[in-house]
């Protein structure tokens, strides 16, 4: 049982936060998968990005039988349905709402970014230009790049990560894979703008678990009463931020 408040803040078992240089690496690599897709759409060298879309967009009727339905789960409906149901497993879990802040804070930066670079961008959505085009959902709202979906739904998970089961871990990394794939089959994002959008939410993802280790770290610190190594994780047991039981 939890006997103060700040448990609730506290996650109630140890969490998985990656090592300081590879959250930041994470983050970088974000930055530079982002930054090189915004410089091939600005620099018009994206006639792969259009093959690449063709070959994912306009896929046989036998196989779009089985796809659309598929990506149905991947749509804003299933993607808030996912995330309702982690969050709910989150808590029961950590018994914490850090994993939840975490997640909301790392879903609001994606979404901005992803928002202010398709003002910059103004990149016009593939149904819009590209002749065969299939869109196989409700036109979408805003411009192509880049997708914002991708950007949230991979934040999301990084950000939870340290929280998570590792099966269910990956599984979450996997899902928000194929949220980047349904926006092209969809018919309403190229792939550079999911790459973009895959960058944003890795850089947005590693700097949420950098926050999350400095935190961690100082907690642990308090817990212990001395200082603990660079990259110490949570405390053994589920004490709060000062040490109390």
């Amino acid at each position: 049982p939890m006997t103060s408040s700040g448990s609730w803040w506290w996650p109630n078992r140890p969490a998985r936060v990656p090592k300081t240089w590879a959250a930041g690496l994470l983050a970088g690599l974000g930055v530079v998968l982002f930054a090189a897709s915004a410089l091939l759409v600005k620099a018009g060298a994206t006639s792969w990005d259009a093959r690449l879309f063709r070959i994912l967009n306009q896929v046989p009727p036998a196989a779009a039988s089985v796809l659309t339905p598929l990506s149905h789960l991947f749509e804003p409906a299933g993607i808030i349905a996912v995330v309702l149901l982690t969050v709910v497993y989150v808590l029961a879990r950590n018994r914490s709402v850090l994993p939840v802040a975490a997640a909301a804070v790392a879903a609001g930066a994606a979404w901005v970014l992803a928002n202010v670079a398709k003002v910059i961008a103004d990149r016009p959505r593939p149904y819009e230009v590209m002749a065969g085009a299939v869109l196989r959902q409700q036109p979408a709202h805003g411009t192509s790049f880049p997708s914002s979906h991708t950007a949230v739904a991979l934040a999301v998970v990084v950000a939870l990560v340290p929280f998570l089961a590792r099966l269910l871990a990956a599984t979450g990394i996997a899902y928000a894979g194929l949220v980047g794939w349904s926006r092209v089959y969809l018919g309403v994002h190229y792939p550079l703008d999911v790459l973009a959008g895959a960058g944003i939410g890795m850089a947005v993802g590693g700097v949420i678990l950098l926050a999350l280790q400095a935190l961690l770290r100082r907690a642990c610190r308090a817990a212990n009463g001395h200082h603990a190594p660079a990259d110490a994780g949570t405390p053994k047991a589920g004490p709060g931020p000062t040490g109390e039981p």
